[in-house]
This record gives structure tokens, C-alpha cells and sequence, in this order.
């Protein structure tokens, strides 16, 4: 029988034709811009003992209430005065709704807090979207810094009482509201539809909860407020 050489050419070929398995390529850790931003580990290596940052602005929409609630703002107005002029107190729901109706025709308060002081409960609340204050006092100053009265507009108000009676009413009001903001940027909020809900005290007939929402996310409110618009003025 014919011996084949342990080496040469032979060997050689016989271990080129051994199959090879594949170098694996490396793989980027996968992980969202949000997940980065709150998670300092990922950023450099003298960060990575860092614990990671429960801003409620970093956190997930599907991990719970925290990113879907809106910023409590109360602790910047905490040395607001109280307003002394006296209550209207036992005011009839249909009233109420009336003088409500003048103040976001005329005043349009929500844009520069020119309200009727007597109508709200000095605690009331006031919630929106993306910012939430308890008292009536600091919810004027919070709205003195937001929007620059000449050029916003509070557009196409409806007002009326939903429900009435022994328990507490609920007036309910719609809006298109534009605006710009008192930055030096100077941003554009464009044309936004909100409805307004007031919760009555059966007991005085004052406001003493505001709940405002708006067809527009709280993300889209941010970017537009974030974003330049013109300096030039008219």
C-alpha cells in the first residue's frame, strides 16, 4: 500500500479543507436615547459607578404614571400672596359659568392670568397637560411669566354647566388658543384647541379644581417651547 507523507503539501491541503467557523461579529449593547441619557454606566468609564438618574423627564412612557404626570411647579411660587378680595360666595352654577365665560373671552386668562379671584377657591388646583399648581395665588404668578399678552390669542370660547345639583357641579369650557412665550428665544406655540373642566364646592360655589386639556401631546408643547422663533417685532 502506497504511505502518504505526514507533512507537505498533503497536510497542508488536508487543513485548508477543514471547515472554519466564522469570526462573530461584534454587536453594538442596543438600548434606546433615553435609556443612555439616564444611565450614566454607558456614558464614560469614570461615570460608571454612577446610579442611574429617576428624573420623571428620562423615564419610559410604559413604566408608569411618573412620565405621564405633569410637573409640579408650586415650590417656585411658594411666596406668593393670598388675594384678598372677597369670595362670591353661593354663586348659582349657570352664574358662574357666565362670569367664567367673560374671563377667557375678555381676560383670557389662561394665557395671562387676568381672572376673576372671587370665582376660585383660594387652595384650588390647577392642572394641565405638563404643569400642575395648588392655590390660586401662585397659579396667577406661574401664568405672569408664560406668554406675552399681545401676541397670544384665546379664540372660539364655549362655556356651559354639565352637571348640577345636590352634589358638585362641573362646568365645562373649549378654546383655540396661540401664543408666544416669554423667552428670550422668543417660541411660537401654534393653534391649540383645549377643553376645560371646574369642579364647584357644593358648599361655597366657588372653583376649587381646574383640569385643562389639550388636543396636542405634552412632548409636541416642549418642542415648541424649545424652539426659536422670530425676534423681530411688529
Amino acid at each position: 500500500a502506497e504511505r502518504r507523507p505526514r507533512g507537505g503539501r498533503g497536510a497542508a491541503s488536508s487543513l485548508l479543507a477543514l471547515p472554519h467557523a466564522p469570526p462573530r461579529a461584534w454587536q453594538a449593547p442596543r438600548f434606546t436615547l433615553r435609556q443612555f441619557a439616564r444611565t450614566p454606566a454607558l456614558w464614560f468609564q469614570f461615570t460608571a459607578d454612577w446610579e442611574e438618574l429617576d428624573w420623571p423627564l428620562l423615564q419610559d412612557p410604559s413604566e408608569g404614571a411618573p412620565w405621564r404626570s405633569p410637573f409640579e411647579w408650586g415650590f417656585l411660587w411658594g411666596g406668593a400672596p393670598a388675594d384678598p378680595a372677597p369670595k362670591s360666595i353661593g354663586l348659582a352654577p349657570a352664574d358662574l359659568a357666565a362670569a367664567l365665560a367673560r374671563d377667557l373671552s375678555e381676560g383670557r386668562y389662561i394665557l395671562t392670568g387676568n381672572l376673576t379671584s372671587s370665582l376660585f377657591a383660594d387652595d384650588c388646583r390647577f392642572v394641565d397637560p405638563n404643569n400642575a399648581v395648588d392655590g390660586l395665588s401662585r397659579y396667577r404668578q406661574a401664568l405672569g411669566f408664560l406668554f406675552e399678552p399681545t401676541r397670544s390669542q384665546l379664540d372660539n370660547v364655549h362655556v356651559r354647566v354639565v352637571a348640577a345639583g345636590s352634589g358638585r357641579a362641573t362646568i365645562e369650557a373649549t378654546y383655540v388658543a396661540s401664543g408666544e412665550l416669554k423667552l428670550p428665544w422668543r417660541p411660537k406655540i401654534s393653534p391649540w384647541s383645549g377643553k376645560i373642566s371646574y369642579n364647584v364646592s357644593p358648599v361655597t360655589g366657588l372653583v376649587v379644581a381646574q383640569t385643562d386639556v389639550w388636543n396636542i401631546t405634552r412632548f409636541d408643547a416642549i418642542r415648541q417651547t424649545f424652539t426659536p422663533g422670530s425676534t423681530s417685532r411688529r
